[in-house]
């Protein structure tokens, strides 16, 4: 991706948004992430970021608040516990901690199958943390909630610790014993005790010091007071000390051991951290966009402007505080058109809404929702060109016409079909004239390049060449006459005025100066510039009526193509009715079929073999005819439907069960057989059974909301009686199947009582299915055992 110049970002104050969302991120390490961003030109990873960034939005939008918080770093920590024998210092085990608990909390907060169905983005962003909740049980075992040591964190650091309160209750007793000694007899200045060396001090008074038996540990400046320990206590106070050694020896040795517990954790710790920052930086951007009601737009690879109800965000915050409302504009090019010429009134937004052009699409390659309509186009861009304000160099010794030949220079050698260039006040800086001439013959460069453009101007002679060049169109921002103000509203089509006369009179500028610049630039001016608009106004007129016979023909073409499309289907609805009619007289068949099966077990019985086998071979016989001509039936209307321009039946594509409404995407095709995902839920059917769908508008928004409406009823019962038992559990498992697509609630199996061989199969058949909440059997009147019942 090229940017030119190096502080384009600041020119266009792509740094102000990123300053804005900065203040949002919890951690330093978002922060750093957002000061070093790249502008994407891939159109995956863009929709990528941006998809991530519109989920979290919307569950910001839904009240939702994702159990993340402010963390810090732990890299140079992870990097030091690598060490084999390393100890780390508390405040890092606590940073670690942190880590981890976030971790685990955003784990178990998508634990819930509605939190993953409306975030199944920042769903597999957190899917990535895997770490022992273990790891927090230890920690928590050896801190408090105050980072401190617990005193029971081992059984040697318990029995010192109550040592250590045994030994200060002893030493607190006898210190305030010697305490109220001395003062009864006057030794103590007004402040009886201190604190000196970490111990508990006499303040004696200097002429009575020899009097208090002990330690002098210091004396004041003035000489008048000493500070001495006790002699009573001075043993005891050496035992404390000692006992508090012995307490930091054994918690160097306790943290030592918890270091080696979280010590095979380093890697996984990393990866927590680096997802969190990942949700850090998403979060960040959807509250930003949230701010200034961001939506996502529609994104194709190739440069496009397709801006609707667009506005600056930086001008919006900025005008936040004061209430002054942002006017947001439309800048759709149509045609081969590529390059907007704007012109109009100074202070009246043009280089305000050529910035906002260059921002908002710094915006959206960077992975970020704009301040535009959620209907409006965005291209990818390449190369990014600006020329704005004062471009003077003293270093390089450069005027600022001169710096602006060089930004020229740069960008006519790069520009390509894939370049956006905005330039402000185009061939200002120099003699007009000569400015003009250079500036219309870079215009033509550019406009030959099919690069894409925003170009903010006075001169008449470049409104005029963009008026009569393809590919270039005139633009304007609306000015009030009657109350000379600027309305700050974009117009694509026609070129604006500068009304400087008028706005020179506005400010009081004496008439009789404004009439001598009148009469120097004469009537011609005026007149080319009435000319222009005019002309501008009837091509736009021409080109509007065009655009309208364009679509007639369109919806024209449209209809020829519902008409041929709807003879087929209708020749196809011909063939599945006969298909239909075949399909119940099969089923019919079957019934009677079930009835010749049990003619030939009572001939069985009777025992003529000879007879049952004739009666069974004809039955097969009759079975596999009706089979061969129903398939045959069945492949004739599928390959019509296929042939008619449906959707192609595809890995990645959608379909549906031809009996069913419920629609899921192709997985993976082997031979005749798909593998279809519904849902939650993946399944193995026949290519022939599938019907080729367009992509649903729930999955398109990444929804998971259920369309639960069947177009045809489904049966809930089935009698599996009189089958052999491989066959009654094929016809059972089809049965469920087809059951839960059509969103069944309640079944019936009816398999007969006898050995009770068959019961039990079902039921275990039936617990294989996870969405089966109740298994039951009927009243006797009902069934009974030989009947059971399933609820979904």
């Amino acid at each position: 991706m090229l940017l030119y110049p190096k502080d384009l970002k600041e020119k266009l104050e792509f740094t102000r948004v990123i300053e804005y969302i900065r203040e949002e991120c919890l951690s330093e390490m978002a922060g750093h992430y957002f000061e070093e961003l790249e502008i994407q030109s891939s159109l995956e990873v863009i929709e990528q970021l941006i998809n991530e960034t519109d989920e979290y939005k919307k569950s910001l939008e839904r009240g939702e608040h994702l159990p993340i918080s402010h963390f810090e770093s732990i890299s140079d920590d992870v990097a030091l516990l690598r060490k084999e024998g390393y100890v780390l210092d508390i405040e890092s085990i606590r940073r670690i901690y942190v880590v981890v608990s976030i971790g685990l909390d955003l784990t178990k907060y998508f634990q819930e199958p509605e939190k993953t169905r409306f975030n199944p983005l920042i769903s597999r962003i957190v899917s990535a943390i895997l770490i022992d909740k273990v790891l927090i049980t230890e920690i928590d075992r050896v801190l408090d909630e105050e980072g401190e040591v617990r005193p029971d964190a081992s059984p040697e650091l318990l029995r010192i610790s109550k040592h250590i309160k045994s030994k200060e209750r002893e030493l607190d007793k006898i210190f305030n014993s010697e305490l109220e000694s001395f003062k009864s007899k006057g030794f103590l200045v007004e402040n009886a005790e201190s604190i000196r060396n970490g111990r508990r001090v006499l303040t004696v008074a200097a002429e009575h010091k020899r009097k208090v038996p002990g330690i002098i540990h210091d004396e004041s400046a003035t000489g008048k007071t000493f500070y001495i320990e006790p002699e009573k206590v001075v043993a005891l106070n050496q035992e404390v000390y000692n006992l508090y050694a012995e307490r930091r020896h054994e918690i160097y040795k306790i943290l030592r051991a918890l270091c080696s517990f979280i010590r095979p954790y380093a890697d996984p710790l990393l990866v927590v951290q680096h997802t969190l920052i990942k949700l850090d930086t998403v979060r960040a951007k959807a509250r930003f966009a949230y701010r200034i009601n961001a939506r996502k737009p529609y994104l194709q690879q190739k440069p496009v402007f397709g801006f609707k109800e667009a506005y600056n965000p930086v001008l919006l915050l900025k005008n936040e505080a004061s209430g002054i409302p942002v006017i947001p504009f439309d800048l759709e090019l149509h045609g081969n058109n590529r390059i907007l010429v704007l012109s109009g009134p100074n202070a009246g937004g043009k280089s305000v809404a050529m910035k906002s052009v260059g921002l908002l699409q710094l915006m959206i390659q960077s992975g970020m929702l704009v301040s535009a309509d959620e209907n409006s186009k965005f291209g990818i861009f390449e190369k990014i060109f600006v020329d704005i304000g004062d471009q003077q160099s003293l270093e390089d010794d450069l005027s600022t016409y001169s710096s602006h030949l060089r930004n020229m220079k740069v960008t006519t050698g790069e520009a390509d079909r894939n370049t956006l260039v905005l330039i402000d006040e185009f061939g200002s800086g120099t003699d007009p004239r000569i400015g003009g001439a250079i500036a219309e013959a870079i215009l033509n460069d550019l406009n030959h390049k099919k690069a894409f453009g925003v170009i903010t101007t006075h001169y008449s002679n470049l409104k005029f060449f963009a008026f009569k060049a393809q590919g270039i169109v005139n633009g304007s921002m609306e000015f009030d006459k009657q109350h000379l103000i600027p309305t700050f509203r974009m117009s694509v089509g026609k070129p604006g005025s500068s009304f400087a006369y008028e706005i020179a009179a506005k400010t009081g500028l004496d008439d009789r100066i404004i009439k001598y610049a009148q009469h120097r630039t004469g009537k011609n001016e005026k007149a080319i510039d009435d000319m222009l608009i005019s002309l501008m106004a009837e091509k736009k007129e021409y080109e509007d009526k065009l655009a309208s016979l364009l679509e007639k023909q369109d919806r024209l073409d449209r209809l020829i193509t519902s008409y041929e499309q709807l003879s087929a289907d209708i020749e196809i609805k011909k063939k599945k009715m006969k298909l239909e009619a075949r399909e119940k007289e099969a089923i019919s068949t079957l019934q009677h079929q079930k009835e010749v099966q049990k003619l030939i077990k009572e001939i069985k019985q009777s025992k003529d073999e000879e007879k049952a086998l004739q009666a069974a071979i004809a039955l097969k016989k009759k079975q596999e005819d009706e089979a061969r001509e129903l398939e045959a039936l069945k492949m004739e209307v599928f390959a019509r439907e296929i042939t008619s321009g449906g959707p192609k039946l595809e890995v990645g594509s959608h379909a549906r069960l031809r009996n069913g409404t419920s629609i899921g995407e192709i997985i993976s095709i082997d031979k005749n057989m798909a593998e279809l995902q519904v849902g939650f839920m993946k399944m193995k059917v026949p290519i022939i059974e599938l019907v080729g769908v367009k992509e649903p508008i729930e999955m398109k928004k990444k929804s998971v909301v259920t369309n639960l409406a069947t177009a045809e009823r489904h049966e809930t019962k089935i009698d599996i009686r009189e089958y052999t038992k491989s066959d009654a559990l094929s016809m059972l498992q089809s049965f469920l199947d087809r059951a839960l697509i059509n969103n069944a609630h309640e079944l019936r199996i009816i398999h007969g009582i006898g050995t009770g061989v068959m019961r039990k199969e079902v039921r275990k058949m039936l617990q294989q299915y996870k969405d089966v909440k109740e298994i039951w059997h009927p009243d006797p009147e009902q069934g009974g055992e030989g009947v059971t019942l399933v609820r979904l």
